[in-house]
């Protein structure tokens, strides 16, 4: 048995999950969990601008882990700075520990310094949000907190903490190991017989896969089953990366502001295999897309089915488990003449496509650049197994054309829109994952609003590669209102003056330039990749190209 104070038992058991790193802002009331921190070696701290910095990073391990991210954050204003951050998580299914610091027991909520009731504040949010005021509580409920974190659709979970419990001696077994479960959950027999079948019979299928199946780590499985049956897939923007998005039959990401080619698939199918896709307003364009009228959902929480769509047919399941079995199922079927033909006829659609709305773009010369040019020079030039870090807004719309690799990683807020996610975000894969190039993509905008977390990039010695797609205004909402109140381009609220993005890289030891032209931001990021430093790349992007005019 190991005794000490429940802080210290509080950072044992992070260890003993696999978290290597806490992000938050030092406070009053959580002192006691940094300095349990602050002996030891196996597990860090690493102090963030804003708390909302804190959350995003903890979110981005959630994500490219599936280890919970934890963010930590003192009462009051520490509390409410994290929320966007945690509502981000929450939308896009990351699984986070968010762990608060309240005021002493008899002190709360009784008129103190910083009074707030973290519990109310959190709980549209969260999974669930637990209050720890009692020591003989805090091991069966962190145990919990992992639990519900991890489980079914994860997501984040808020553990509030009283300031004198965290000071009470306790005992413990060093060596207890984590008691939730690690099962996976095979859908119902009859339900993925039926869902076999109408692949079988579907003349022009389609699967539609998405945040369910990348954390399922079904891609492998998903893409075996496309090809043996010849079925076109698309993904949702959380589904980026779900599958190897250059095999041959995955045509990009479909959502509200999806591309052209994706929506009339869709629109020309017969039936929709919707797979790990909750079919919600984000991917559907609030439910306004044309869909198949046969519509079959696999998702691991039952919730989901049917919810939008209720001529669904559901299979509750864990994708991978699910499509293991079908695979075994299908062991000794092929596609049809029919659905030969619709993936043919899907081929040549993308061709087409690609001809037109994306070849013109690539390398083009033009100045300012296109931002379909910038994603697609720095598809050409990042490593093979680099991790994007993508914000909300125009340059994560732009992305949905970026040729990702099979061996890359892709992170973006899709759910809550979240703008400032990308650069702490980035700064939390590196740190997770340091033998891997990092690449941020923001606009000026989402710059404008994290710009100091590049003093935690540079004091952490997080080496991202970040590249600012600008156009001096909050370009996605600016061209909204252009779209929306005339051809006089009325707009307000979204204009800013030019500033050198580059030189405040500098300013704090980091590398960093401007450019203006495709082959220039080609030789910076070249110069980025063998800098080892904090590179910010400022490109100058045209702001007349609008995505509200269905540019692709």
């Amino acid at each position: 048995m190991k005794t000490g104070k429940v802080a210290e038992f509080v950072t044992d058991f992070l260890v003993r999950e696999g978290v290597k790193t806490v992000y938050g802002i030092p406070g009053g009331q959580p002192l006691t969990i940094l300095d349990a921190i602050y002996d030891r070696d196996d597990i860090d701290f690493v102090a963030t601008r804003h708390e909302n910095g804190a959350a995003h990073a903890a979110d981005a391990v959630g994500r490219i882990s599936g280890i919970p991210g934890v963010c930590l954050a003192t009462t009051g204003p520490g509390a409410t700075n994290l929320i966007t951050g945690v509502g981000g998580a929450f939308q896009d299914s990351s699984p986070v520990i968010v762990i608060t610091a309240n005021n002493n027991r008899k002190d709360m909520l009784h008129d103190d310094a910083q009074n707030a009731d973290h519990k109310a504040l959190f709980e549209s949010l969260v999974k669930w949000s637990v209050l720890i005021s009692h020591p003989e509580h805090v091991e069966s409920l962190l145990n919990e907190a992992f639990n519900v974190a991890l489980s079914g659709n994860p997501g984040p979970v808020h553990v509030d903490f009283t300031r004198d419990v965290l000071s009470e001696v306790i005992s413990w077994d060093e060596h207890l190991k984590p008691h939730r479960s690690t099962n996976r959950i095979l859908g119902d027999p009859d339900s993925l017989n039926q869902f076999k079948e109408a692949l079988l019979k579907a003349e022009r299928p389609v699967f539609w896969v998405g945040n369910g199946a990348r954390i399922s780590g079904a891609g492998e499985e998903i893409l075996q089953v496309a090809e043996k049956l010849s079925i076109p897939i698309i993904t949702t923007f959380n589904g980026i990366t779900a599958v190897d998005m250059s095999h041959k039959q995955v045509y990009g990401p479909l959502s509200r502001s999806g591309s052209m080619l994706g929506a009339e698939i869709l629109a020309e199918a017969d039936t929709l295999f919707a797979i790990g896709n909750s079919l919600n307003g984000p991917s559907t364009g609030r439910w306004t897309m044309k869909l198949p009228e046969k519509i079959y959902q696999m998702d691991i929480d039952p919730s989901m089915l049917g919810r939008h769509y209720p001529n669904t047919v559901g299979v509750w399941g864990d994708v991978k488990v699910c499509f293991t079995y079908l695979l075994e199922q299908l062991a000794s079927d092929s596609a049809s003449s029919s659905q030969m033909e619709w993936l043919e006829h899907c081929n040549n659609k993308y061709e087409a496509w690609h001809e037109e709305y994306v070849k013109p773009f690539h390398n083009n010369v033009a100045t300012p650049v296109y931002p379909q040019t910038v994603v697609q020079a720095i598809a050409d030039v990042a490593d093979d197994d680099a991790i994007f870090s993508v914000d909300a807004g125009n340059p994560g719309i732009w992305t949905h054309i970026m040729p990702l690799k099979k061996e890359q990683s892709y992170m973006k807020p899709v759910g809550f829109g979240n703008m400032a996610f990308s650069i702490p975000a980035a700064i939390a894969a590196k740190l997770e994952q340091p033998e891997r190039q990092v690449v941020c993509l923001v606009g000026d905008g989402g710059l404008g609003m994290s710009l100091g977390e590049l003093e935690t990039a540079k004091r952490t010695n997080a080496n991202i590669i970040v590249v600012c797609m600008n156009d001096r205004a909050y370009g996605n909402i600016k061209q909204e209102q252009i779209r929306d109140f005339g051809p006089s381009k009325r707009h307000i609220g979204v204009d800013f003056v030019d500033w050198d993005f580059a030189a405040v890289s500098k300013a704090l030891n980091g590398d960093g330039e401007r450019v203006s032209n495709v082959e220039d931001l080609k030789a910076a990021f070249a110069r980025a990749k063998k800098a080892n430093n904090l590179y910010l790349i400022d490109v100058q992007i045209d702001p007349d190209v609008s995505v509200w005019t269905k540019p692709f």
